[in-house]
């Protein structure tokens, strides 16, 4: 008898949990989405979320506001979303570095738990320089930072972002030895690298390309293992060092135990932004490519990544302080 209590126990939870699910899912949204980005404004993540932002809003019919939380490698604005009510109105836009954070920092938070909602879209880094720096080419500053250990000055979005990690392989794949510098985030990097203070710095190609083209700053390569449309005379970093490809991606997570009828809605509001031509047109400009994967696909190559970088971090222990 009392275990059929406890199943009709079971069974009721279920049931409960089940139908306040659907009606979260029916109810929403009826209030402000806040989209946390955890890196300072300028930077790539920062320029994908506030062109979707403005489509989100147009589509759910509310208010959708970025709200900048940078600092410690994405983790204060990463656990901000962690702690919040899984309602679907405080979701985190991340980038990959959220998958190696686990292995380089002990965190407040389960990364594992996040729920994925949707990879949005992915990018090479693009290595720039400052037009000071004393080469002006990728094959140049190879040269130079052989003849001259850690002469060359490097900034990073932070320690253990992919701007970090990338430099990390080059600096091994291509046996050179520079300085890195990390910042909080690529917007406070390339505003260093502007100014001159820092040689080069790995950056997404939405931040630099505008600078690029002014003669600000002067690129390298690119980060992957071919060139890409918007910079077709840029080589890639491949091209000098065989099997170098590392590409950054752009998606959103909601708070562990997010309904899926929710999670269902942000995801369709999305993908149909991603389809819209001057959306395409804008990314691709910029160097982005939509990908648009589903909750369960994002899910699959999340963990799949979180994966390598752990085995990568303990065959290649990274120092981050």
């Amino acid at each position: 008898m009392r275990k059929i209590f406890a199943m009709m126990a079971v069974y009721a939870v279920t049931t409960l949990t089940a139908a306040l699910a659907v009606a979260a899912g029916t109810d929403y949204p009826n209030k402000t989405i806040r989209i946390v980005v955890p890196f300072a404004p300028g930077g790539g993540s920062d320029t994908i979320t506030r062109l979707l932002a403005q489509k989100m809003a147009a589509d759910l019919g509310v208010s959708v506001i970025v709200d900048n939380k940078p600092g410690a490698s994405s983790i204060i604005g990463t656990d901000t979303v962690f702690k919040s009510a899984p309602d679907g109105y405080t979701i985190l836009m991340a980038n990959g570095a959220i998958t190696s954070n686990p292995w380089l920092y002990k965190l407040p938070y389960d990364t594992a738990k996040l729920t994925p909602v949707i990879l949005l879209a992915t990018a090479p880094q693009l290595l720039a320089a400052h037009p000071s720096a004393p080469f002006k080419t990728f094959k140049e500053m190879l040269a130079y930072a052989k003849a001259n250990p850690n002469k060359v000055t490097v900034a990073t979005a932070g320690a253990g972002q992919l701007s970090h990690l990338a430099t990390e392989i080059m600096e091994k794949d291509a046996k050179i030895q520079v300085t890195k510098v990390h910042y909080k985030g690529s917007g406070n990097a390339l505003a260093d690298l502007l100014g001159g203070h820092i040689n080069m710095s790995f950056g997404t190609a939405p931040g630099l390309i505008p600078h690029i083209k002014s003669g600000k700053l002067v690129a390298l390569a690119t980060s992957g293992a071919t060139r890409i449309p918007a910079l077709p005379s840029v080589p890639a970093i491949g091209e000098s060092l065989p099997g170098y490809d590392i590409v950054n991606w752009f998606g959103i997570f909601a708070p562990p135990q997010t309904p899926e009828p929710i999670v269902d809605k942000i995801y369709q509001s999305l993908n149909r932004a991603l389809a819209q031509p001057d959306i395409v047109s804008t990314l691709a400009r910029d160097g982005f490519e939509p990908k648009a994967l589903s909750p369960e696909k994002f899910g699959q190559r999340f963990h799949s990544e979180m994966n390598y970088w752990q085995k990568f971090v303990q065959d290649n222990p990274l120092k981050v302080d």
